[in-house]
């Protein structure tokens, strides 16, 4: 049996694969693009974005321990499917698929893969690239209904501290970030954010470094009729990411990627419904079904 939710607050689902640089993408030629292009139209993502991406390293010294910033700009291939609700990215190291209409574990590692391969066959070198690491993502919005507070829907073990020396002040702002080893060079982070509700809605549904800088490469999301009258004062973001380093460097293996999402896969799966109460199963309408297609 396999549960589901006829309303699951899921918002947001990332795949991100990280592998030594390739110099075919440091600066991707044109007919490099375009055959990525008629392949991914292919695939059904159709639209073609070049952006930039603002990344930031952090560096301590180790002398006189002080800390600096380096700043490096680097080139976004993206290709994003018809409805703005799923997109996959390519830069020099990392390919990245994002989706807000996510349906089964089974379809969106299916789609990553299809889309790998296509990187596998038209990316030259990108088979002799050293794999780094994979990790599957979740975001979901834990906001509360039928007269509950958000303490009646998330578990108490990742919901942020209750201040009761300042009873009766407004809360503004609750976080709390856990991190478990779940096997040799693989890491499950969980963090949940608790937020003030405005005029009892919802008004953020991601976390700060999900955020798109670049509004022409924003995916749409669909919110839910409780995210306009939440019952309780304040509502969370659930975000599990669960991360698997690959020891040794192995070499680029489409296969190797995939076989390593089921196992992230099943412990972030196990956070999430260790982490809802049955309150918040009554309110999205939990159930057990035999399969899912």
């Amino acid at each position: 049996m396999k549960k589901v939710l006829d309303k699951p607050p899921l918002v947001h689902a990332v795949i991100h694969l990280r592998f030594s640089d390739v110099p075919a993408l440091t600066a991707a030629s044109p007919e490099l693009l375009n055959s990525l292009h008629v392949s991914m139209i292919e695939e059904g993502f159709s639209e073609h974005i070049e952006s930039q991406a603002e990344l930031v390293d952090v560096m301590i010294d180790s002398a006189t321990q002080q800390v600096r910033q380096r700043k490096e700009s680097r080139k976004r291939y993206l290709y994003r499917a018809a409805g703005e609700r799923d997109i996959f990215e390519i830069t020099q190291n990392t390919v990245v698929l994002k989706t807000t209409d996510y349906k089964t574990f089974e379809k969106f590692s299916n789609t990553f893969k299809r889309l790998l391969c296509i990187c596998s066959e038209v990316i030259v070198g990108l088979e002799k690239a050293l794999l780094k690491s994979i990790g599957l993502r979740y975001v979901d919005v834990i906001a509360p209904s039928n007269g509950k507070e958000l303490r009646e829907f998330i578990s108490e073990d990742i919901l942020p501290a209750n201040l009761r020396a300042l009873d009766g002040r407004r809360h503004i702002h609750g976080f709390t970030a856990k991190q478990a080893e779940t096997a040799p060079g693989q890491t499950i982070r969980v963090g949940f954010e608790e937020l003030p509700c405005n005029e009892r809605r919802v008004h953020k549904v991601l976390p700060d470094n999900l955020l798109e800088a670049d509004n022409r490469c924003a995916l749409l999301i669909s919110g839910h009729n409780e995210w306009l009258n939440v019952s309780g004062e304040t509502y969370g973001i659930l975000d599990v990411d669960h991360i698997k380093n690959f020891i040794g460097s192995p070499k680029f293996s489409v296969e190797s990627v995939v076989d390593s999402l089921a196992p992230l896969y099943d412990d972030a799966n196990k956070v999430f419904w260790n982490a809802i109460s049955a309150d918040a199963k009554s309110a999205w309408g939990y159930r057990e079904v035999d399969n899912v297609d």
